[in-house]
């Protein structure tokens, strides 16, 4: 490997923790480097864009470390956004203290940028993630891309809409004593998270989990629909099959074979020829 494999997640990130650990198990040339976004936030940073627009960025972190562009081989970006300090919103400096902590962010989603392709996962001006892409807005990318989504709407009553079809609930929007039929509206949602039975994994051009055969010409273009080649989708069974009831900008990583095709792909852009900022 070459250059530094950085991971950025939150404090108690178990799926970032198991990839840091099948990376640095590889062994290699590659420094394997996780850094939260507490740590992000209390760096240095020199962010400099020519004027060709291309960005070259030098981080000092609170060890000491400096991080340059041309040292990182590949990026896991897995950052939920920085901390604001407990209180900032509030007092006569709350709005110079809010607009600081916007422009921190977004410092740190130009420099992503300017990372491409070396990091894995969204990419944009956000600087988190998941960007400004929604779990509905993602579902509606699936179903365009020709992928099972479970079915969404909602209805002024709730007998309008019948018995939840397998991969759906109906939830009121009104504490009403009448049940699934009583007069009040009623949305329908996918499952909860907690109710899906696989998982479909895409990492780069690798599809893993059940259906990848079926599904994985979809799945590459919803990667392109999404922005980014590495989430999962969420299963779960009807009639027919299976319908797509999730879409995971953020993957759990908590399977064996999802951690190992993510760090194999952190290795492989490591190892890619990259034109890096002089």
């Amino acid at each position: 490997m070459s250059g530094t494999l950085l991971i950025l997640a939150a404090p108690g990130d178990g799926g970032a923790a198991a990839v840091a650990r099948a990376l640095s198990a590889r062994g290699g040339r590659g420094a394997v480097l996780t850094l939260t976004p507490a740590d992000l936030a209390r760096a240095r940073w020199s962010h400099r864009v020519n004027g060709g627009g291309e960005a070259s960025t030098r981080i000092t972190l609170p060890t000491g470390r400096v991080l340059d562009d041309r040292t990182i081989g590949a990026v896991l970006h897995r950052l939920p956004g920085l901390p604001l300090a407990a209180g900032a919103d509030r007092g006569p400096r709350a709005k110079d203290v809010l607009y600081a902590h916007s422009e921190r962010q977004a410092l740190v989603a130009s420099w992503l940028l300017s990372l491409a392709p070396r990091v894995i996962g969204l990419i944009s001006a956000y600087g988190t993630a998941h960007g400004t892409v929604s779990r509905t807005t993602a579902l509606v990318h699936a179903e365009q891309c020709g992928l099972p989504v479970a079915r969404r709407g909602g209805a002024t009553r709730g007998g309008l809409v019948g018995r939840p079809a397998p991969g759906e609930r109906h939830v009121q929007r009104l504490a009403w004593p009448g049940g699934p039929g009583s007069p009040v509206p009623v949305d329908v949602l996918p499952e909860a998270p907690a109710a899906y039975r696989d998982r479909l994994l895409v990492a780069g051009d690798s599809v893993i989990g059940p259906r990848s055969d079926d599904y994985g010409e979809r799945c590459r273009r919803l990667a392109d629909a999404l922005g980014t080649r590495h989430f999962e989708l969420r299963l779960a069974p009807r009639d027919t099959g299976t319908v797509v009831t999730d879409v995971d900008l953020c993957p759990r990583l908590d399977d064996p074979l999802h951690v190992d095709a993510t760090a194999s792909l952190m290795a492989a852009l490591a190892e890619q020829p990259t034109r890096r900022p002089e």
